[in-house]
C-alpha cells in the first residue's frame, strides 16, 4: 500500500491528469517507485492500460475496433 502523504504529493504535482486516471494509476501500480514512473510515463491521450508493460500506452484506435478483429479471428 502506498502512504497517503505520498498519493497527496503526487496528486499535487500531477494535477493536470485527469483525476480517474490518477486513481487507476495508483490502483495498478505495486510500488511508490512504480507510481512515479507510471505518472511520469504517461503518454498524450487517448490511453489504455497495458498489463505487459505496466504503465499507459497511447492508442490511436479509441474503439480498439483491431483487438475485437483479432479476438473474432477476422
Amino acid at each position: 500500500m502506498i502512504e497517503p502523504e505520498i498519493i497527496k504529493g503526487l496528486k499535487k504535482r500531477h494535477k493536470n491528469i485527469f483525476p480517474l486516471l490518477f486513481q487507476r494509476s495508483v490502483e495498478h501500480a505495486e510500488t511508490t517507485v512504480e507510481l512515479f514512473d507510471i505518472l511520469e510515463d504517461l503518454p498524450r491521450y487517448p490511453v489504455m492500460w497495458s498489463e505487459e508493460k505496466r504503465k499507459w500506452v497511447h492508442v490511436s484506435d479509441v474503439t480498439l475496433s483491431h483487438r475485437i478483429n483479432l479476438l473474432k479471428g477476422s
